[in-house]
C-alpha cells in the first residue's frame, strides 16, 4: 500500500487531532497521503504532508481509506467513496463502533499490521435506491445501512404497497418500512424487530415499523432482487431517509425502487477480528448477572 486517504469527523476535535497525527505518521514512512481540503485545513495538516482532494473524488487511486470518527462518519464515507473501490478501515472515536471497529488507542498498531499485509478484506452489500415520480426518475441514492420510507411529522400511519421482482408481496399501514443491508441489520432495522444478518450474506431485509397488521413480520430476501414501494394518492406526509443522513420529502404516487448497489463496499479488518465477539461486546450479550452481597 502506497496511497492512503484519511477522512475524519470535522466536528470532533479529537478526531481531527488523530487525523493530523496519522497524516504525519504515514508521511514519515514515505507514503502518499490524501485528505479533503476542509478536513486537512481543520486538522492543520500542511500541504507538504497531505494532498488535498474533494471527498467525492479523493478515493480515486487509493489503496486504503482510513475513516476516523463514529459509525455515522464511516457510513457517509462509504457512500462517497464506494465507486472508487478503495477499501475502508474505521477508527472509532464515537460511542458504539460497529463499523469503526479499531479503537483510537490501537490506530497505529492496526495500521502497522495493515501496511505489513496482515489484514482481511470483507465485501459489504450496499443498496441503490431510485425515487420515481410521474413514471420518471427524480433521484438516486446509495446506502450502506438502510433506505427507509416513513411517516412525516404527525403521529399517523402511512400506507404503501410492496412488490419484489414485479410480484405483489403485501399492502400495509405502518409507521414505515425499512430496507436494510446485512450491515444495516444491526442498526435501525434491529431496533424495529428485524433479524441480525451476517455481513457476508447477500441479502436484503424488509422490516415494517409498527405495522397495523401484527402478522406483518420482517422478510429476508435474496440480494439480487428489485424491491418496489408504491405510495397511494392520499395526501399523507411521508419521507424517504437514506442511512439516517439524507432526507427527501415524498409525494402522492411516488415509487421507491431499491436493489443491491453496483459495487460492494470493501472493508479492512485485522486478521484476528471475530464478528461474533463484536456482537457480544457491542450488544452486551451473555453478561453475567451480579450476585447480591451475601453479607449485605
Amino acid at each position: 500500500m502506497r496511497n492512503i486517504g484519511i477522512i475524519a469527523k470535522r466536528s470532533d476535535s479529537q478526531a481531527l487531532v488523530a487525523m493530523g497525527q496519522l497524516a504525519h505518521w504515514l508521511h514519515q514512512r514515505g507514503l502518499s497521503v490524501v485528505v479533503s481540503p476542509t478536513s486537512g485545513e481543520a486538522a492543520g495538516i500542511p500541504e507538504s504532508v497531505a494532498v488535498r482532494k474533494k471527498q467525492d473524488i479523493m478515493a480515486q487511486g487509493l489503496d486504503l481509506m482510513v475513516v476516523i470518527g463514529g459509525d455515522g462518519t464511516f457510513i457517509g464515507a462509504a457512500r462517497s467513496t464506494v465507486r472508487w473501490r478503495a477499501p475502508l478501515l474505521g477508527v472509532n472515536m464515537g460511542r458504539l463502533g460497529f463499523l469503526t471497529e479499531t479503537p483510537h488507542h490501537a490506530m497505529f498498531e492496526t495500521l502497522e499490521q495493515v501496511l505489513s499485509g496482515h489484514y482481511r478484506v470483507e465485501s459489504r452489500t450496499m443498496l441503490k435506491a431510485f425515487l420515481k415520480r410521474h413514471n420518471g426518475e427524480v433521484s438516486s441514492y446509495a446506502a450502506l445501512n438502510d433506505v427507509v420510507a416513513h411517516k412525516g411529522h404527525l403521529a399517523r400511519m402511512m400506507e404503501f404497497q410492496v412488490s419484489i421482482d414485479g410480484q405483489h408481496v403485501f399492502a400495509n399501514r405502518a409507521d414505515g418500512l425499512i430496507l436494510a443491508t446485512p450491515t444495516g441489520s444491526t442498526a435501525y432495522a434491529m431496533s424495529a424487530g428485524g433479524p441480525i444478518i451476517h455481513p457476508k450474506m447477500d441479502a436484503i431485509v424488509l422490516t415494517p415499523i409498527c405495522p397495523h397488521t401484527l402478522s406483518n413480520r420482517p422478510i429476508v430476501v435474496p440480494g439480487n432482487v428489485e424491491i418496489s414501494i408504491k405510495l397511494p394518492n392520499d395526501g399523507a406526509d411521508r419521507l424517504l431517509t437514506v442511512d439516517g443522513q439524507i432526507g427527501v420529502q415524498l409525494a402522492d404516487g411516488d415509487e421507491i425502487v431499491a436493489r443491491a448497489g453496483d459495487y460492494p463496499l470493501q472493508v479492512i479488518h485485522p486478521p484476528e477480528r471475530n464478528y461474533y465477539e463484536l456482537l457480544r461486546r457491542k450488544l452486551r450479550w451473555t453478561e453475567q448477572a451480579v450476585a447480591p452481597d451475601a453479607e449485605g
